[in-house]
């Protein structure tokens, strides 16, 4: 595999930094079945998973009200608020080396109350230099604009930037602004819409500090610079 360098680092969070596909798949399938909508696993997997909420509102509630559907995503978003995800395995060791040595954005479909509350509870609310959530966008993940959009922010160009996806719809996003992907995850089919590579979790990902003036990824792993990085405005 040929090496590719990378000046900056993106997240997605669901299923990317927390441990919350259940959870998601939970209080909408929960909500669905109160309002008598059956879901399956090919609608979760293609609707659900990676999409803003608003899409996956329409796909799976079209046939309501306008008034009802916010009644219904409020009772979603109900449900994922109060729940307590783990983190991915290894990404806060992974964010650890990280720090300090190359600008990170948080790069989601959800909204900015559950990223912050998220945030609070593993003790990350200073880590990233850039935060987009899915208000911040006119059109979300597939489209490439959240990652373009976080690539902006952290004075880069996209083509720089690393960025970490679980589902599909993320893969695709991060492929189309133009970035190197890796994803995270079991879903086989990543590699297929673009992901280099894919890793069970971080513990998996080889990574090597120091040693280099660049970052780079090769050779299955990736290589950090020891030297300090420019510190961003957060947004």
């Amino acid at each position: 595999m040929p090496q590719r360098t990378f000046t900056a680092v993106c997240f997605d969070m669901d299923g990317v930094l927390i441990q919350s596909r259940e959870v998601i798949e939970f209080a909408w399938t929960t909500v669905a079945r109160n309002y008598g909508v059956a879901v399956d696993q090919a609608f979760i997997d293609d609707h659900i998973h990676g999409r803003p909420g608003g899409y996956t509102l329409q796909a799976l509630f079209g046939q309501f009200d306008e008034q009802t559907r916010v009644t219904i995503k409020q009772e979603v978003d109900a449900i994922e608020e109060v729940s307590i995800c783990p983190l991915v395995p290894g990404v806060a060791a992974f964010i650890a080396q990280l720090n300090g040595r190359v600008p990170l954005a948080l790069v989601t479909s959800s909204w900015r109350a559950r990223v912050d509350h998220v945030l609070q509870q593993h003790d990350l609310t200073s880590v990233f230099d850039c935060i987009i959530c899915r208000d911040d966008v006119r059109s979300g993940k597939p489209a490439p604009d959240p990652y373009r959009l976080a690539a902006a922010r952290l004075e880069r160009q996209s083509d720089e930037c690393l960025v970490f996806e679980d589902s599909v719809s993320g893969v695709q996003s991060a492929v189309s602004s133009g970035a190197l992907c890796i994803g995270i995850g079991d879903d086989p089919t990543l590699t297929t819409h673009g992901a280099l590579r894919t890793y069970a979790d971080f513990t998996a990902l080889p990574v090597s500090q120091g040693g280099v003036d660049t970052h780079l990824y090769a050779d299955g792993g990736l290589f950090i610079s020891g030297q300090l990085a420019q510190r961003f405005a957060r947004s």
